[in-house]
């Protein structure tokens, strides 16, 4: 009996040394490792491995029950159920299959492939040659959830193609006959689909998804195909074409071109936008191009001190970029503007700043007139950086700029030069238990203005030198109390300015000092113009009172006039002496933000104005509000009277993968929503759904209030396809369009 063991241990070592250093050469010399419990050869002389059989070649296995090695064909032929996993970590199912020696050829029945993303291909029969896998029949999802429908579960959604191929160097998928199902329920066909392989890491030429698009308004349809080409040109270099045919409705065929290149240069970057509308087939007329746009940035570190950025916004007709593309900022801009700016930095010492720039403007609105719009060539600003002396620190910029138009206006010269130097200086003291600085400013500006309209209908044309100074005193003197509740800290603050009276001149055009702003932190600015056309003609005395610890900062600020006649002081609304109060009220913790800013005139006894900003993050999500009351008053009546409010809920997810959303603009004056919306999103591993709804309302009774409802499917690897229906009035029709835009897979779960 122990001797029948020995014998029988014996044999097993033996197998187990033959299956170990068991190998054989394939055609390409390369090594082919086979396990098996027991590995023998047939009659034919094929080599069998039977029970708990493996093939390993070059971080590739195959396991199942039976594995035949056919020396004469050089086959791996796997009769029964097998898994193969690929040097990609894709792994393939099936019932039956053979390979050659180096698994470039093959195929495997009743297949079922896992690819390393998680998407999911099956198919009857899967068929290899070379870096090419043809799927029979096959049908593709990229969902891991599972649906049932009565006795059926399915994906959330999946490709069903005739012939799927899988081109493995291009990274490819193609399907023949493929249709979509959602749900189970067929949505749509096409006879050949081409998408991106789950597959792919990096960019490839090729074709994006098809956009078909059907326009229904009154009793005419028509109808546009887009069919966009990516082009990856080089490692740095990619362009999209994407070219858009209209036909039908009765209207004239037309077709828009759309070209977006973008390069990674040395340094810098590169994007072009060209959209280009045409009209080949219209009748009578040799003009094809009817009318573009082009949109161009640059940038670029020439060396380690000098850098470029270009910016150029073009458009053959007022509000083509509007009508184009309607969610670029663009389209909400007054002008389009084409600057060229050179910038240099530590030119001379580590902190001075150079900036020269060229720019020209184009309006974007119809009732602007063109010719009014500036031309500046050029514009240079150098900043020769800090210097101290005598613990003094001061600095110096200089400015020139040329500026013209085409013919002038009420309110702009046609041409105007200027050169200006500004001299900066403060000095800090810290005494008496108060910080204390001494600031000044000292302009000098020559000016040559051709073209100025000014008083009795009179146009001034001519030079002007001024030199201007204005000098301030800051005091603040911070302090806690012994007895500190809430840890707060208080700062008394005391600011003199001083300034000549005398006003700005009209026959200076303002072209740099437009956009003003009447808040605490611009009162103690000694030039509150935002640029030196307009200078600050202010004596004046400036107190706040600021409280705040951690969380909370209060402030009070108010002003007084010594002069009579300063510019700013009225310009922003002040009518006496003594400026309106300004406060502020911030609160900031971990899940609430609270902001409330006010303006009140003592004279008039009123708020000007006053705005609330609330955040709140809660379990349920994010809520913030927006309050906005604004008045101004004329002889005792208030006019420009504003009251809103903004809304906006943003929940957190709901069961994983859905979200809801609301927004607004509520007239609290007119009582009225003249905005809102709902939105409605759902986003899994594979599969999202927008649905989004907004009105907008009109204080008019003759104006309907416009709906808009759009609904956005989007599938992972595949892309988005958006509807939107949009009704003016109850006499409108639907207006339903679909289009194809591309989507990043981060935002499925």
């Amino acid at each position: 009996m122990i001797k029948y063991k020995f014998k029988i241990n014996f044999i097993y070592f033996l197998l187990f040394l033959f299956i170990i250093f068991f190998s054989f050469n394939s055609q390409n010399a390369s090594e082919i490792l086979i396990y098996a419990d027991e590995i023998f050869y047939d009659k034919n002389e094929n080599l069998v491995g039977k029970g708990k059989a493996k093939i390993l070649y070059q971080n590739q296995i195959i396991n199942s029950e039976l594995i035949i090695y056919n020396k004469v064909s050089e086959k791996l032929i796997i009769p029964k159920n097998f898994t193969y996993k690929d040097n990609q970590n894709n792994f393939f199912y099936g019932t039956e299959g053979s390979f050659n020696t180096d698994f470039t050829n093959g195929f495997i029945k009743d297949v079922k492939i896992l690819l390393n993303d998680g998407s999911r291909i099956v198919g009857n029969r899967f068929e290899r040659e070379n870096n090419i896998d043809i799927i029979s029949k096959g049908v593709y999802s990229p969902c891991k959830s599972r649906i049932k429908i009565k006795n059926f579960i399915c994906p959330t959604w999946q490709l069903e193609g005739e012939k799927i191929l899988h081109d493995n160097e291009k990274l490819l998928l193609y399907q023949k006959h493929s249709k979509m199902r959602i749900l189970n329920l067929p949505v749509f066909y096409l006879p050949y689909i081409v998408t991106p392989s789950p597959l792919r890491k990096k960019r490839k030429s090729g074709f994006l998804n098809p956009s078909i698009n059907f326009n229904f308004f009154d009793t005419k349809v028509s109808q546009s195909t887009s069919l966009p080409y990516y082009f990856n040109i080089s490692e740095d270099k990619e362009l999209t074409f994407t070219p858009t045919i209209n036909y039908g409705g009765g209207v004239d065929s037309s077709q828009r071109f759309l070209f977006a290149y973008n390069q990674i240069i040395s340094g810098g970057s590169l994007s072009s936008d060209l959209s280009f509308d045409s009209k080949f087939e219209e009748q009578n007329t040799d003009k094809w191009l009817s009318d573009a746009s082009l949109i161009t940035n640059y940038k670029k570190n020439i060396n380690a001190k000098y850098s470029i950025d270009v910016q150029s916004a073009l458009e053959t007709s007022k509000n083509y970029i509007q009508s184009t593309n309607p969610n670029d900022n663009l389209s909400y801009t007054s002008s389009l503007a084409s600057r060229i700016n050179l910038k240099g930095y530590n030119l001379k010492k580590i902190d001075d700043k150079l900036l020269i720039n060229f720019s020209t403007y184009q309006t974007n609105q119809n009732d602007d007139d063109n010719s009014s719009v500036p031309t500046v060539l050029p514009f240079i600003s150098y900043n020769a950086g800090i210097y101290k002396y005598n613990q003094i620190e001061y600095e110096n910029n200089y400015e020139f700029y040329n500026i013209f138009r085409d013919k002038k206006t009420s309110d702009y010269s046609k041409e105007q030069q200027k050169i200006s130097h500004d001299l900066s200086f403060s000095k800090k003291y810290i005494d008496f238990n108060s910080n204390i600085i001494f600031q000044g400013q000292l302009f000098n500006q020559f000016y040559n203005t051709n073209k100025k309209d000014i008083k009795n209908n009179e146009t001034h044309s001519g030079n002007i030198l001024r030199s201007f100074p204005i000098v301030g005193v800051k005091i603040d003197t911070p302090f806690k109390l012994k007895k500190n509740l809430f840890n707060l800290n208080y700062k008394p603050s005391l600011s003199l300015i001083l300034s000549p009276g005398k006003s700005n001149s009209e026959k200076i055009s303002n072209e740099d000092s437009s956009l003003n702003t009447y808040k605490a932190d611009n009162e103690i600015s000694l030039n509150r113009y935002s640029g030196t056309d307009k200078l600050d003609n202010s004596k004046r005395l400036v107190s706040s009172f600021t409280v705040n610890n951690n969380n909370i900062k209060m402030n009070l600020s108010q002003s007084y006039e010594f002069t009579d006649n300063s510019n700013f002081h009225k310009d922003s609304g002040n009518h006496e002496n003594l400026g309106n109060l300004l406060g502020s009220l911030n609160y900031n913790n971990i899940n609430n933000i609270f902001e409330y800013n006010f303006r009140y005139d003592h004279s008039k006894k009123y708020l000007k104005q006053q705005e609330i900003n609330y955040e709140n993050n809660n379990s349920l999500g994010l809520i913030e509000l927006s309050y906005l009351d604004q008045n101004s008053e004329s002889d005792s009546v208030i006019t420009n009277d504003i009251e809103t409010l903004n809304y906006k809920l943003s929940s957190k997810p709901i069961k994983r993968f859905s979200k809801i959303g609301l927004t607004g603009l509520y007239n609290l004056k007119s009582s009225i929503n003249t905005e809102y919306g709902l939105n409605y999103s759902y986003f899994d591993e594979c599969f999202g759904i927008n649905v989004d709804f907004n009105r907008k309302s009109y204080t008019e009774d003759n104006l309907k209030p416009q709906d808009t409802l759009t609904i956005m499917f989007s599938f992972k690897n595949v892309g988005s396809y958006r509807s939107t229906n949009l009704a003016v009035s109850e006499y409108d029709k639907q207006d339903i369009s679909w289009e194809s835009i591309s989507i990043e897979n981060d935002l499925f779960n």
